[in-house]
């Protein structure tokens, strides 16, 4: 079955749609490819010495990475629950410290619904 011309999946429904469903393996990669970031520029700040003008602008990069990934993986955690036919409530999980940790680990390893749900026909796809 092809997706409806226009409602194809494409990394910017990937990263900030929020429609749809997205599986197992494209939501734990979607978190390894924001930590790859992050750890690249928490990397260059930790090399360059603060007196270095350079040091700011990996701050600021370090910022953005952070804010961009922050709404990028809610988004992805939304289309992760409808996967898993879980009400979107459940996203406030990720923001309790003493849970966030297993409940992303739950996110990443729980199956998805088989067959079409409320959120969609197909995983990984815009809802049609």
């Amino acid at each position: 079955m092809a997706a409806v011309e226009g409602q194809r999946p494409n990394l910017t429904w990937l990263f900030f749609g929020w429609s749809g469903r997205l599986s197992r393996a494209p939501f734990a990669l979607g978190w390894a490819f924001w930590l790859m970031l992050l750890s690249a520029a928490l990397a260059r700040i930790m090399i360059v010495p603060k007196e270095d003008p350079a040091f700011l602008f990996w701050g600021f990069v370090f910022f953005g990475v952070a804010l961009v990934s922050t709404v990028s993986t809610i988004m992805m955690t939304i289309k992760r629950l409808h996967d898993m036919n879980l009400p979107l409530a459940l996203i406030i999980c990720l923001f309790i410290p003493a849970i966030s940790f297993f409940a992303l680990i739950a996110f990443m390893v729980w199956p998805g619904t088989p067959g079409p749900n409320d959120y969609g026909r197909l995983p990984d796809r815009p809802k049609d």
